[in-house]
């Protein structure tokens, strides 16, 4: 099955600390009237990296895309909210290497997506249906795709800290729920994590201004949770975004997935992308 294409119909602009790196990025995405895909456009160089499973370059504690020589780090909030809004072309000119975290969840692109609008192409796009079961494990995670009656996904997270237990939520992703149930929902650390992960170049740019900081029993931040399981919700956010690697719209799949990490979302994705026969 397919379907008419979708690229914004007004660019926008967006600047902010990336997460990890932590330096100032500048961003400008703008429409995009062929069917390339997502490109991220180096803007000073002009080299592009055009998203596929191929340009995915790590997997650690964040998506990064690369070409070789231009990569792009913590893609993922970005492209989870190109995901929900059906956005299957678009150029990304970046200036840095880091798309800004924000406030930790996706709300700024979603509100930016929102203003500028889209249009539809007459060229098309692959629609995934699944047709048959896929189950893939590892360790204690799980993930399954099976059949349903829309684009579905159900996802478990759990962890020790009080404040998260077990958490699980089920939900048709449109792009209506996604702004209202998903986008807000923000990446989370834990306070013992934040030397270990500075010394290694990570978080550089965390704060409590774009991540809930976790100390042993409660919040570090002053703004309150946004849900009482915006954990599991920031999952699924993440999960969104790493499927959008495959470049193909969803319909009637329902995703199971159980402690989902970005590295694990990954090998879901590179399974799904060889099994052609879950094609309608």
């Amino acid at each position: 099955m397919k379907v008419k294409r979708k690229t914004i119909s007004e660019e926008f602009t967006l600047e902010g600390i990336g997460l990890h790196k932590g330096k100032r990025n500048f961003l400008r995405l703008t429409p995009s009237f062929s069917s390339n895909g997502i490109r991220f456009i180096n803007a000073s160089t002009g080299e592009k990296i055009i998203l596929n499973t191929e340009s995915v370059n790590g997997v650690n504690r964040g998506t990064t895309l690369s070409n070789g020589n231009f990569e792009v780090n913590t893609v993922e909030h970005l492209l989870s909210a190109l995901m929900a809004f059906s956005i299957d072309d678009l150029d990304i000119y970046i200036e840095g290497d880091e798309i800004p975290v924000c406030d930790g969840s996706s709300m700024a692109f979603s509100e930016n997506l929102l203003k500028a609008g889209e249009i539809e192409k007459d060229d098309t796009v692959e629609v995934f249906e699944a047709m048959e079961e896929l189950v893939f494990r590892s360790q204690d995670t799980y993930y399954k795709v099976e059949k349903s009656n829309c684009f579905e996904i159900e996802c478990m997270f759990e962890n020790d800290h009080p404040l998260i237990k077990k958490q699980m939520l089920r939900i048709e992703i449109n792009r209506d729920n996604y702004i209202k149930e998903i986008s807000p929902a923000r990446t989370f650390g834990f306070d013992y994590e934040v030397e270990f992960l500075r010394k290694n170049n990570l978080a550089l740019g965390g704060s409590l201004d774009n991540s809930i900081v976790l100390s042993s029993d409660s919040v570090l931040n002053r703004e309150p949770l946004r849900f009482e399981d915006e954990f599991v919700r920031h999952k699924i956010l993440d999960l969104l975004g790493d499927l959008k690697v495959l470049g193909l719209r969803f319909t009637n799949t329902k995703i199971t997935a159980l402690r989902p990490s970005h590295r694990l979302n990954y090998e879901l994705v590179k399974l799904i992308s060889a099994r052609r026969s879950f094609y309608e």
